[in-house]
Order: C-alpha cells, then structure tokens, then sequence
C-alpha cells in the first residue's frame, strides 16, 4: 500500500521539506526571471551575405576588408620610427586584402552580367526577366562601389595622418620617395594598345596607349595588368608589355621609407581601380547590351 505523504510530515522534516521546495522553486524562478528581463537582441553584421545574391561571399570578404581600416592605434605622443613602421606594415598588409576583395568582387559581378545574357540567348530566361536581372546586378553594383567610396574616404583620412606622422617621424620621407614603388612594375607598350575599364577583352575602352609608351604596371585580375600611363588609367594584357628594369634606389633609403612607397602605391591602386568603375563601370549592366 502506497504511504501518504502529508503537509504535516514534511513539517516534521524541514531539511528534507527545504531540499524539494528549492527543486521546484528554482526552475519556476528562473523561468519568471527570463521573462521580465529583456533578453540582448543579436545585432546584424555589417559582413553578412546579402539575400539571395550569388556574389553574397565576395561582398562579405570585401565588407570585411575594409573595416580593417578603422580608427588608428591611441598614443600619448606621436609614433616613433618603429611604431610607424609596424603601422604601416599593418596597414600594408590590409590594403592588398583589400584590393584582392575588390577585384574579385567585381569579377563576380561581371561574371553574373555574363551568364544573364549567355541564359538570355540560350533561350533559358526571356528577354524580359535577362533585362530585370540586370537592372538588379546593376544596383548591386551601385551599392558595392557605394561602399568601396566610404572605404576609400577612411583609406584618404588615414593617409593623411601617416603622412604627417612620417615627416615628424623621419623627414624627408614623403618628399623623398621615387617613382619607382614596391608593388609595381615599369613596363613598355610592344604595341597600340586599347585599355579597358575593366580587366576582359569586351569591356568599355577607358583609353589607347602607342608602342613605345612607359606605364606603370599594378597586379589587375587574371591575364590583366591595372595600367597608368601618366594619368590614363585601364586594364590590359600584361603579356602586351616589355618589363623594363626598375629605376635605381634613391640614397638613404630606409624599411621605413619603403614601407612607406608600398602604402602609397597599394592606396593608389585601390583609389584608380574604383575610379574606373565609377566611370564606366555600368556599362554592359544595362538591359540589351
């Protein structure tokens, strides 16, 4: 036969009384108390790949590169040589993520344009849905050079402060660095040559180059070399160059200046890359070509 447990037994065992009503009692409690205090809500990433964009990993790894660029290191004083040094070499380092990102960024954007249009003529979408899928890569492109704008305005406000911490640190050093940068290349034209906003054969012209011109050629995307010629800027074959060989050192030139040649060639081909697309980089995004 079952044995009945009463209130009153439990009275003349307090501790066990106490041990089962602490059982109940905590669970119950801890359920009230994560009602009535407000739970943290997540908070969205900034890198998180956009809903139904085939490009979604390339914009996060871009996205992720440039918050690299945030606020630079707090100090008492200004940087000494070593500091600046490592600084830059930091610095370095994060703008050829960036560039990479970039670039295949924009591969992938072009890439999406492409197949629109090879499904379009195949006869696997209609003519109508081919033009509103590139109506939507076009604005997916406007958003990514929208964010590669404010990466670039924190890259120029960073530049600016480096700089000034450079001639402080070690004057001399801005004025003093040739043309010659890490990261580059001197190179000849072997023939005339059309550049190209962006690095494939069928892309906008941005300009022409004549057999014989000295460029400075920047690591492009693929077979294709960024180009700069004297303030013409566009991508080409890098096989459509003779490499000439580079210009001699300056005297006196230290790790600090050369890191320093390497953040300004590296900022500059981030900054000429993105002027490219601001300038034509839809065209071919639009509906019917």
């Amino acid at each position: 036969m079952a044995k009945i447990v009463t209130g009153h037994w439990f009275a003349r065992q307090p501790a066990l009384w106490h041990k089962h009503a602490m059982k109940l009692f905590i669970p119950a409690a801890a359920l009230m108390l994560a009602a009535c205090v407000p739970q943290p809500r997540p908070t969205p990433s900034a890198a998180t790949a956009p809903a139904g964009d085939s490009c979604g990993p390339q914009v996060v790894v871009f996205v992720s590169a440039g918050d690299l660029f945030g606020d630079p290191p707090r100090r008492a004083g200004p940087p000494s040589a070593e500091e600046l040094a490592a600084e830059l070499a930091r610095e370095n380092a994060a703008l050829e993520r960036l560039q990479i990102a970039f670039d295949a960024l924009l591969y992938c954007r072009w890439t999406e344009v492409r197949l629109i249009r090879a499904d379009a003529s195949a006869g696997a979408i209609s003519r109508g849905e081919a033009a509103n899928r590139q109506v939507a890569a076009a604005g997916r492109l406007r958003q990514d050079i929208g964010r590669a704008g404010q990466v670039r305005a924190r890259i120029q406000a960073r530049a600016a402060r480096i700089e000034a911490a450079l001639e402080a640190a070690a004057p001399g050093t801005t004025r003093g660095l040739g043309a010659a940068r890490p990261g580059t290349t001197r190179a000849m034209a072997s023939a005339p040559l059309v550049l190209r906003a962006r690095p494939e054969a069928g892309a906008p012209e941005s300009g022409r180059l004549l057999a014989g011109a000295e460029v400075v050629l920047r690591p492009g995307v693929g077979s294709f070399a960024l180009v700069d010629a004297s303030g013409t800027t566009g991508y080409a074959p890098a096989s459509a160059f003779t490499v000439l060989p580079p210009l001699t050192a300056a005297p006196g030139n230290t790790p600090l200046r050369d890191l320093a040649a390497t953040n300004i060639a590296r900022r500059e081909g981030f900054s000429q890359s993105l002027s490219l697309i601001e300038r034509s980089g839809l065209q071919g995004f639009e509906a019917g070509t």
